[in-house]
């Protein structure tokens, strides 16, 4: 939809960039400071939900940019502005951060399933990085003192498939799906217009965070929603899942919003000019990797089941688990093992910590707990 786009000016341009971004231009193919005013896309997602309520409840003018307008309305009333939002056609989006120019832009839209990246690799690649180069380009020339939060991923790090590696701010970008690939390119973009054109824009490298708000092509949900529906009927065909030994840092969402403000507050907080080539990008993990059947034995100890297991670290697809009375409980399916995936993912958030002060909670129990409250059920 966007392929072969090309970031020139038009001839005649005059320097309205208002008309530059109107639809017949569209380009296809931090310790809070004094309150400003933010926009935030994704809005409606996991993310967006924590990062508004923190920007509200520091006195921020807030503009929430979603597809699904009303669900952010029905969490947040007449506290925030609502703005329908469509990442593959960004005009009015554009046009409203040249007109009002604000003090902080959060990107957290985009396709954030790397499963699905799978099957959808093109829209993946058009909503992860070409809206952030268009994104990008608006602030340089729109709103060059807005300061921009771009999300990126700790998969985009990768690593050696079946192997085991911990990733820090330094680690070589090795992306080995759809997903990390189109998270590279936009993580590189952002550094590359920080040192060229000296914006004001911060990764946030982010490894996995979960919550009641997760939503439903996560596996965090999948297990959460299996689990309370076990607990209402007690009759349910086994869990489903890939591979059971692959693990990864797990945190909890609600932390990771004050770790994305502090990222693009950073000038503050580390007593640094405030000046783009002076930002750096950081990684917000817990510092702890847990395998998916640890995560798996968590949510099922929080609702009150326990299970027995049977790892296999030579057939993958054969580990499983099973309840007291030996009932199958947990199954591997071949169709969700991916062979090119590294079987542990693990990161270093030390210079989150020193630098910004930020600790995140790493308690996957009380994640589950979190989610299964808030799916209803009884969790003791």
């Amino acid at each position: 939809m966007c392929a072969g786009a090309q970031w020139s000016l038009p001839a005649g341009f005059d320097g309205d960039w208002t008309a530059l971004i109107a639809p017949s231009h569209i380009l296809r193919a931090v310790t809070a400071p004094a309150r400003g005013r933010a926009f935030v896309t994704g809005a409606s997602g996991q993310d967006g939900y924590f990062l508004l309520r923190l920007l509200v409840e520091q006195g921020w003018r807030v503009d929430a940019f979603a597809r699904r307008t009303d669900a952010v309305r029905a969490d947040f009333g007449d506290r925030v502005d609502v703005h329908p939002f469509e990442l593959l056609e960004p005009t009015s989006f554009f046009r409203r951060i040249a007109e009002d120019k604000p003090d902080e832009i959060y990107n957290l839209a985009g396709q954030s399933s790397v499963a699905r990246s799978i099957t959808e690799p093109l829209e993946t690649w058009s909503t992860n990085a070409d809206f952030v180069v268009r994104l990008l380009e608006t602030v340089r020339h729109a709103s060059p003192e807005s300061r921009l939060y771009q999300a990126s991923s700790i998969e985009m790090l990768g690593g050696v498939p079946g192997g085991a590696i911990r990733h820090d701010e330094s680690s070589p970008l090795a992306p080995r799906t759809p997903y990390a690939a189109a998270k590279a390119a936009a993580h590189l973009l952002c550094g590359a217009y920080r040192e060229q054109f000296n914006l004001r824009v911060a990764c946030g490298i982010i490894s996995n965070h979960e919550s009641h708000r997760r939503g439903p092509y996560f596996l965090s949900r999948k297990i959460a929603d299996h689990v309370a529906a076990l607990m209402r009927s007690r009759e349910m065909p086994p869990l489903s899942v890939g591979n059971l030994l692959v693990a990864r840092d797990w945190g909890f969402a609600e932390c990771y919003a004050e770790g994305i403000v502090r990222v693009l507050r950073q000038a503050q907080l580390r007593s640094i000019p405030d000046e783009g080539r002076n930002y750096r990008d950081y990684i917000l993990a817990t510092g702890r990797s847990h395998a998916v059947w640890q995560m798996i034995d968590a949510a099922f100890r929080a609702g009150g089941f326990e299970l027995r297991w049977h790892l296999d670290r030579e057939n993958h697809a054969a580990s499983h688990a099973v309840f007291a009375d030996g009932r199958l409980a947990v199954r591997t399916d071949p169709a969700f093992l991916r062979n090119a995936e590294p079987l542990v993912i693990e990161a270093d958030p030390q210079r989150a910590r020193q630098d910004l002060g930020w600790t995140p909670r790493s308690d996957v129990g009380a994640i589950f707990t979190d989610m299964l409250q808030h799916a209803g059920a009884a969790v003791a």
